[in-house]
């Protein structure tokens, strides 16, 4: 029997995070798996996201995570990292993209006890019932190339928004992570890897959903660019101790209990 804390990182969700919380309370676990809970991070959202949540009936427990200021998703997962205690903590988009139905697939490694387990929109297996555009679908090649070509992990997607691993992970390649924002996935691999730990790329079922952000081609390439070059000279110049956040300043955090 393993259990799990679910993080879900979320800025300005107001037209979204009604439709995921349902989903979320019509999720049964699979088999031998405890879904012990729910955290909500709330990264500096400036709609109503929050009292959504806050007025919501759900199902596991949950507590909100919140501060003022928007940090990026990857700041926001690390704070929720340090708030999990279960054998296994994963992490989704607050789109619900990836339904969590997909750890059926997942838990037989679960039990296990396999380090880190990602699923991928890019193996063979894996259907999309709602497909990207082309141009976004380019994007999504590009960065697996790229990150591929410098990091090398190995992976056919860095990015996707459903990762599961251990608590091992959390407490000793988390407070490695520099990256604040979309480049924290590639950097976790990337780390882990590094370590020696155990990485499993599973075939997902996901829909895409639209974003209200257009897609910018120059802009998607650099910032991938930036990241990548980032986490490779971090990894050349030994930054990645795990005491880097001792000291850093946090921003004042409330933890508000769901009813």
């Amino acid at each position: 029997m393993k259990t799990l804390t679910l993080i879900i990182p979320l800025y300005d969700e107001e037209k979204r995070i009604g439709e995921t919380i349902k989903a979320l309370n019509n999720f049964v676990p699979p088999n031998n798996l405890i879904l012990s809970k729910i955290i909500f991070v709330n990264d500096g959202s400036t709609d109503k996201t929050v009292r959504i949540l806050e007025e919501a009936d759900i199902k596991y427990p949950a507590d909100i995570l919140s501060y003022k200021t928007n940090r990026g998703r990857g700041f926001a997962l690390k704070m929720g990292v340090k708030r999990a205690d279960s054998d296994y903590i994963m992490y989704i988009d607050g789109d619900y993209s990836i339904p969590l139905d997909n750890l059926k697939g997942f838990n037989k490694y679960m039990q296990k006890g396999v380090d880190v387990i990602i699923g991928s929109k890019k193996l063979k297996n894996t259907k999309c019932l709602v497909k990207r555009s082309f141009v976004r679908e380019f994007i999504g090649t590009g960065h697996t190339f790229i990150f591929n070509a410098v990091l090398g992990v190995g992976v056919k997607d860095y990015q996707g928004g459903f990762k599961v691993f251990t608590r091992e992970i959390a407490l000793t390649v988390f407070p490695k992570l520099r990256q604040e924002r979309w480049g924290m996935d590639a950097e976790l691999l990337y780390v882990a890897k590094n370590m020696g730990f155990e990485i499993k790329e599973l075939p997902i079922i996901w829909s895409h959903v639209s974003k209200s952000s257009k897609v910018n081609l120059a802009r998607d390439v650099l910032r991938a660019l930036q990241d990548v070059s980032a986490i490779k000279i971090s990894g050349i110049l030994g930054k990645y101790t795990p005491d880097f956040y001792e000291g850093q300043l946090i921003p004042r955090i409330r933890l508000i209990p769901a009813i």
